[in-house]
């Protein structure tokens, strides 16, 4: 079942089951149904973040919104930053992977992520190297080139990626990350991520039908992955996606107080609406002040001092952030 933009009806059964969380995401994919509270029981959720670079308002957004997710399911759930994947996909120093890596495990923490319900981990994992090892058998060159990140091109003409047979091993080992709840006894796994990650979810499901129909070659995996996708935060100057990877497209959390400011601050009209978008999804604002934001977004032309206002404001708690996430250096 191909994702699809989340309707009315879906939006009502998804506040039902996720509260405020819930407007976070725009696209779903089956997930109503691993989230019937029947089956909730046998719910694993699965989620996780590339260690390329310090995280952008894009990036913050999405782990504010799995913090949100584990306090309001109470499900298993397991984080992955993927070191060895970024690793194979991009071009950025093992050094670095390391660095940030360990940088996000405690930032995560200091949000609020319950670490001790929590399965916090890396690409080096013994047993996720094992099953990725184990699914490659059941997907073909075709089925990673049908499936592919929808921003690859993107990255590509910015000399970010790696080789090729790179990208598709970043994608054997994060299919394994989506199916390895299997392993451990669950029957339903809610895959959550960004939109240009779906195609994850389609290999994954690709391994599980296979698998099934394989004979005496099965893994033994039976049961359903569902999976929602955030808001895609767009990004600054035009971008179609606030990346780390792209600089001029993002804030990030390495950047200085004046940097910071800089950016949002910057009258460019082109980034108007990423800057709205940074503070309806990583501000961490209550509705009363993100509606205040909506309101003088519209009315800038008019009376751009209260954008302006909203603009510091918003600079002022991403600084915030920003102390946090120097805190949290190894």
């Amino acid at each position: 079942m191909p994702a699809k933009p989340i309707g009315q009806r879906s939006a009502e059964a998804l506040a039902g089951q996720l509260g405020t969380t819930a407007v976070r995401f725009t696209h779903l994919d089956d997930a109503v149904t691993v989230l019937d509270p029947e089956v909730r029981n046998s719910l694993a959720v699965v989620t996780g973040f590339g260690p390329t670079n310090a995280p952008t308002a894009g990036t913050l957004s999405v782990m504010l919104g799995a913090v949100e997710l584990q306090r309001r399911l109470h499900a298993p759930m397991t984080v992955v930053i993927s070191d060895l994947g970024a690793w194979n996909s991009r071009n950025v120093p093992w050094s670095t992977l390391v660095r940030v890596r360990d940088q996000m495990f405690a930032f995560l923490a200091a949000l609020g992520l319950d670490v001790d319900k929590a399965h916090l981990r890396s690409h080096l994992d013994h047993d996720n190297l094992i099953r990725a090892g184990r699914i490659a058998r059941y997907l073909s060159r075709s089925d990673f080139q049908e499936n592919r990140e929808s921003l690859l091109e993107l990255y590509a003409d910015h000399g970010l990626l790696g080789s090729e047979t790179g990208v598709v091993v970043d994608s054997l080992y994060t299919v394994a990350d989506v199916l390895a709840p299997f392993d451990s006894g669950a029957t339903n796994i809610l895959m959550v991520s960004g939109m240009e990650e779906a195609y994850f979810t389609d290999l994954a499901r690709l391994v599980l039908n296979r698998q099934a129909e394989a004979g005496d070659l099965s893994l033994g995996w039976s049961g359903q992955i569902g999976a929602l996708y955030f808001r895609v935060l767009e990004g600054f100057a035009g971008y179609p996606k606030m990346s780390k990877s792209i600089p001029v497209s993002s804030i990030h959390l390495n950047m200085a107080p004046s940097e910071i400011a800089d950016r949002i601050m910057s009258d460019d009209e082109a980034s108007q609406p990423a800057i709205l978008s940074a503070i309806e999804l990583s501000s961490g604002w209550d509705g009363t002040d993100v509606d205040r934001a909506r309101v003088a977004f519209v009315e800038r032309a008019v009376h751009p001092d209260a954008w302006r206002k909203v603009r510091r404001e918003f600079g002022d708690t991403f600084v915030q952030f920003a102390g946090l996430w120097q805190e949290c250096a190894p």
